[in-house]
């Protein structure tokens, strides 16, 4: 009976989240999911250090090397970066970008966030 009510929710959780990743972000919550992602394969390059650390990293899926993005949002960042964003990439797909290009498209949105801060 307690697992009914969630079990319930799932799908419609799952298809909301799967909603928002074809949303495309502004500037400022695009920046936010950079942050993250980018601390994020920071702490797993940290964590590879040790094997314990890999091994967290290889359950969890993450990464020091690439982050996920969705079709929408690499597109956004790959802009963002300065590269024009490969043909082949759908709304609906799910891809890896290598934190350097990361890094550039977050350094270009933080002159901008700031920017309109100010």
């Amino acid at each position: 009976m307690r697992n009914a009510a969630t079990d319930g929710l799932a799908p419609a959780v799952s298809s909301i989240s799967a909603a928002a990743d074809l949303l495309p972000f502004d500037a400022e919550a695009l920046f936010g999911v950079l942050h993250f992602r980018l601390h994020s394969a920071e702490q797993a390059r940290k964590r590879r250090m040790w094997f314990g650390g890999r091994l967290f990293n290889r359950f969890s899926g993450q990464s020091a090397d690439y982050i996920p993005l969705s079709g929408p949002h690499l597109r956004q960042v790959s802009s963002a970066a300065g590269i024009e964003a490969p043909e082949f990439i759908v709304a609906r797909g799910q891809y890896e970008l290598r934190v350097d290009y990361a890094q550039r498209a977050y350094d270009a949105l933080k002159g901008q966030v700031g920017a309109a801060a100010e």
